[in-house]
C-alpha cells in the first residue's frame, strides 16, 4: 500500500468513484462516507455511497444520506458500480471482510482502492493507496485531515462538516 499523498494527483481527474463503509455503519462510517462524497462531487466526480448493510435511521439526518445504496437491497446495482468504478475509497474498516458481502467484489475489482481508517493491522496488500492511523479519534477526522493534506480546504462546506461532525 503507497501513502495517500501519491494518490492526491489523481483527484483532479474526475471519474467514476464508489466510496465503501463497514456493514451496520455506525456514525463515523456513514459520516466519513458522506463528507468524503460531498467532498468528490464538488471536484467533478461522479461518485456513490455503498453501505454493505441497512443503517440505524437516526443517521439519516446527515446530507445525501438517502443517496447511499444499501447492497443487500440493491444487490446488482451495487456490484455495477463497483465493477465499473475506477476508484474505490474504502472507509473506516481495516480488513476486507468487514463489509460482508461485498468482499468479494472489492477483492475482484481491478480499480484503484485507498484506504482511510483508524483500526489496527489493516490488510495492506488489499489497498493501493492509504493510510491508517490509530492515534487518530475516527474516520471522520482523517477524511478532514485527507481534504486539507489534498491542499483543497477551500472546498469545505457545511454539507461536509455537518457529515464529519457526527
Amino acid at each position: 500500500m503507497q501513502q495517500i499523498q501519491d494518490f492526491f494527483s489523481q483527484l483532479n481527474n474526475p471519474t467514476q468513484v464508489v466510496i465503501v463503509t463497514h456493514q451496520k455503519p455506525d456514525g463515523d462510517a456513514m459520516g466519513s462516507s458522506l463528507g468524503l462524497y460531498h467532498f468528490l462531487i464538488q471536484l467533478g466526480h461522479q461518485v456513490q455511497v455503498i453501505s454493505p448493510t441497512n443503517w440505524a435511521n437516526f443517521l439519516d439526518w446527515m446530507p445525501a444520506a438517502n443517496k447511499v445504496l444499501d447492497f443487500e437491497n440493491n444487490k446488482e446495482k451495487a456490484i455495477q458500480l463497483i465493477e465499473n468504478a475506477n476508484i474505490i475509497f474504502c472507509l473506516d474498516f481495516n480488513v476486507l471482510h468487514r463489509t460482508k458481502h461485498v468482499a468479494p467484489y472489492l477483492e475482484k475489482a481491478t480499480c484503484t482502492k485507498i484506504l482511510i481508517d483508524h483500526h489496527q493491522e489493516p490488510q495492506t496488500d488489499a489497498f493501493n493507496f492509504g493510510i491508517s492511523n490509530t492515534a487518530k479519534s475516527s474516520t471522520c477526522e482523517m477524511v478532514y485531515d485527507f481534504i486539507v493534506d489534498s491542499g483543497n480546504a477551500d472546498k469545505i462546506n457545511v454539507a461536509i462538516t455537518t457529515c464529519l461532525y457526527t
